[in-house]
């Protein structure tokens, strides 16, 4: 019997059966972190997208089966300059059947609009969601970690995916070593006028809108860098305010006082965030504000430096400040988060991390 695929307009509505599946993927899973409230309906209204997506489900009886929003990028082109086809939202039981169905029915959609290169899973751009987690899956997930069952991948590969893209994620755990195996590359910076100073809490806004700036010009020449609004910026990062420790997030000035580099590090408070998920408002921020210091590991997710302060030792200052409060505030390892393999940033650690992590992005090429 044919597998029916229903077809939708993101933009205009999205049927609960699409909305609800991860619940049913997820249903007996511990780790699983539901996104912030709304945050799906949200992308899925991005308006550059409009008329540029078609969302995709397999329901069934009981409890949909699959889903996936195509969508064509209105900035990034493959190398025959053609628009990037893009899947994202992609959330499925474990189903060869009805996800060959939900990727071939998206793949005839772009095919019909002309795109030669399809990648995934990405939500529109690089700053949202993309990549699966390829585990190794025995241990928990980090916070802002991909996360997904660990049957994603070869669904991925068995309809014709290849890998396009590897990261990594290393965790670093004697800090008192990786401190003094870093701590001449920060003296050498102070000594070349380079100063690092913290994120300010109590002018938040203006922070994140400094991060932005700052990310513009760091990221713009990274793989599939899309650019976004502050605006946009600000709505992703307003929400993370309650986890921030302004202790682990840093600036770099130049000798001239001008910016140079930024690392933004966070307590890995999952626990406390996954104890949040259902509950009420209050009982929720009070089950928070118990959990939130238990953590023994510090996220260490995004180093950036500007291109003119590249190869002087700034971004190995930013990390020597990052591990060395870390060890002062008595946490007990460093992740280096989701790096791209071959990342130059994989080696700040004084050579003393392991690889505990992989992910994959995909394309297909038709």
């Amino acid at each position: 019997m044919k597998i029916r695929v229903h077809s939708f307009d993101p933009s205009e509505s999205v049927p609960r059966t699409f909305l609800d599946l991860p619940d049913h993927v997820y249903r007996r899973d511990p780790h699983y972190q539901r996104p912030f409230s709304g945050s799906v309906a949200t992308g899925l209204k991005r308006p550059e997208f409009a008329g540029r997506q078609r969302g995709f489900v397999v329901p069934a009886i009981g409890a949909p089966v699959a889903r996936v929003v195509a969508r064509v990028s209105p900035t990034l082109r493959d190398a025959s300059q053609k628009p990037y086809g893009m899947l994202g939202f992609f959330e499925a039981l474990d189903d060869s059947g009805a996800v060959a169905a939900l990727f071939e029915t998206a793949i005839e959609w772009f095919r019909e609009r002309g795109i030669a290169t399809v990648i995934g899973p990405i939500d529109g751009d690089t700053w949202h969601s993309y990549r699966l987690n390829a585990g190794p899956f025995e241990e928990a997930p980090f916070l802002m970690e991909p996360y997904n069952p660990p049957y994603y991948p070869e669904l991925w590969r068995g309809n014709g995916f290849d890998v396009l893209e590897t990261y990594l994620s290393q965790r670093a755990s004697d800090l008192a070593a990786v401190v003094e195996a870093m701590a001449p590359k920060h003296r050498r910076a102070l000594e070349a006028g380079y100063s690092i100073e913290t994120l300010r809490l109590d002018r938040f806004d203006a922070e994140l809108g400094r991060l932005y700036r700052l990310s513009l010009r760091v990221f713009a020449g990274n793989f599939l860098y899309t650019a976004i609004s502050e605006e946009s910026f600000l709505d992703l990062y307003r929400q993370s305010r309650a986890l921030v420790d302004a202790e682990l997030v840093f600036f770099a000035r130049a000798p001239d006082g001008s910016d140079a580099g930024f690392l933004f590090a966070f307590p890995d408070r999952f626990r406390a965030v996954a104890a949040m998920q259902g509950k009420s408002h209050l009982l929720a921020k009070l089950k928070f504000l118990t959990l939130r210091n238990r953590t023994d590991s510090v996220n260490l997710k995004s180093l950036g430096v500007v291109p003119e302060h590249r190869k002087s030792g700034v971004g190995a200052a930013l990390m020597y400040r990052a591990y060395k409060a870390a060890l002062r505030k008595g946490y007990r390892h460093a992740n280096l988060c989701l790096l791209r393999a071959g990342n130059p940033s994989g080696r700040l650690e004084g050579g003393r991390s392991q690889v505990f992590r992989r992910y994959e992005l995909y394309e297909r090429r038709l």
